[in-house]
């Protein structure tokens, strides 16, 4: 998160709280409105400062006290920001109401007997004007810290009547989606990669959006050399967007420095036998048009399955989630995939076919599978009912 899309989000979240100030003002009716306004604009204002300071210099932080301060103020800013996000619906309603009431107080004659009635209901918008902040608060500090600190490992057992003898018990780990950069450091992607080990994974897969800050190549160069040698069957990559973005060439470069494998429309023969083990991984497609996005799709699955022969076990991995589609319509026992972070929001990560088709979890077809990972990282820090996630896929007989 740099660049213009950060400049954008802080403006965008500064006129919410800017909105969101005025709307609590409405409900709650008080005096000193000026000196509130204006303490919670220059929160904003600091706020934002402290986040694009820490955004645009964090190539050059070397670490230490400094860089520590702006991460942590960081993540303080945004706590502040997403409170304002998290209350605005509830301000608005509430502001309507207050509205409601003002005119009815102002412009309807009431009886004597029903002045309680009026200042009830004024006390009630007051009070809940004081408890919309408050529990904002506690929501975005739950979701800014739980988000950037939470990892879930979920395990995956899964049977398959053809699945060759020699992958019983066998047991993928999968990461998606890390975004390494201001709020997803090398010691966030060893604590992902460990977590794996101790899952005792037989092979690492990552579904694409590695990294986002270039200046982190070089520790993740050499966390990707040494988490090679954690898994007896290696590290397969397949690209997302955010390596197009972000500098495809520098990323490969890197990568074809360490044993990752990349997979791009592509297969290889991971396991001999009467029945053979193949990896295959597709492309990011950037098709727009439906349509295209069909064609493309399909021609990529084409093209990562060609040479497989007939009754082969496939995994496939692909960074959007879409290419699920596929996987079940050419029977492949097991496609993996990320890119929608499972949402970050509970409530975004119930929602079938809102933006993607498949948001989260596991969707099945007969003994087809396919996986939407939640992801393991972000590029906002923000998650509430859905943590970030090292999945275990483990292969049974059955």
């Amino acid at each position: 998160m740099k660049g213009h899309f950060l400049i954008v989000f802080m403006v965008l979240m500064s006129t919410i709280a800017m909105l969101a100030m005025m709307l609590w003002q409405c409900m709650h009716r008080r005096g000193r409105k000026l000196l509130m306004f204006c303490s919670g604009i220059a929160v904003t204002v600091a706020a934002t400062g402290i986040l694009g300071l820490y955004g645009q210099n964090f190539s050059y932080l070397a670490g230490g006290i400094l860089k520590g301060t702006l991460f942590y103020g960081s993540l303080a800013s945004l706590i502040w920001m997403f409170m304002f996000l998290l209350a605005l619906p509830f301000l608005l309603v509430g502001a309507i109401a207050s509205l409601g009431e003002l005119i009815a107080e102002r412009f309807m004659s009431a009886p004597v007997e029903a002045n309680h009635a009026v200042i009830s209901r004024r006390k009630f918008l007051r009070r809940t004007a004081t408890v919309i902040p408050a529990a904002a608060l506690a929501a975005s500090s739950v979701g800014i810290i739980g988000g950037e600190r939470s990892l879930d490992t979920t395990y995956h057992s899964l049977q398959y009547s053809n699945l060759p003898e020699y992958l019983e018990g066998y047991r993928i780990g999968q990461l998606s989606d890390l975004h390494m950069g201001l709020f997803f450091s090398p010691e966030r992607l060893e604590e992902s990669i460990d977590a794996l080990v101790v899952a005792k994974a037989d092979r690492l897969v990552i579904t694409g959006d590695l990294i986002d800050e270039l200046s982190l190549l070089p520790q993740c160069e050499q966390i990707l050399q040494a988490a090679a040698e954690k898994f007896p069957d290696g590290i397969d990559f397949i690209y997302g967007n955010h390596e197009y973005y972000r500098g495809l060439a520098q990323i490969t470069a890197m990568l074809e420095r360490t044993p990752v494998r990349i997979l791009r429309n592509s297969n290889y023969e991971a396991g001999a036998g009467t029945q053979p083990f193949y990896m295959a991984g597709v492309d990011y497609s950037f098709a727009r048009d439906d349509a295209l996005f069909d064609e493309q799709r399909e021609a990529y699955t084409q093209q990562a399955l060609a040479g497989i022969p007939d009754g082969a076990f496939v995994v496939l991995l692909a960074h959007h989630s879409q290419f699920i589609d596929e996987g079940l319509r050419h029977a492949i026992p097991l496609t993996l995939t990320g890119h929608t972070h499972g949402g970050q929001f509970w409530l975004f990560g119930q929602l079938h076919e809102f933006g993607f088709k498949y948001w989260r979890g596991m969707f099945s077809q007969g003994e087809a599978r396919g996986y939407v990972h939640r992801g393991t990282g972000h590029w906002l820090p923000f998650r509430l009912g859905c943590s970030r996630e090292a999945a275990v896929f483990e292969l049974h007989k059955g």
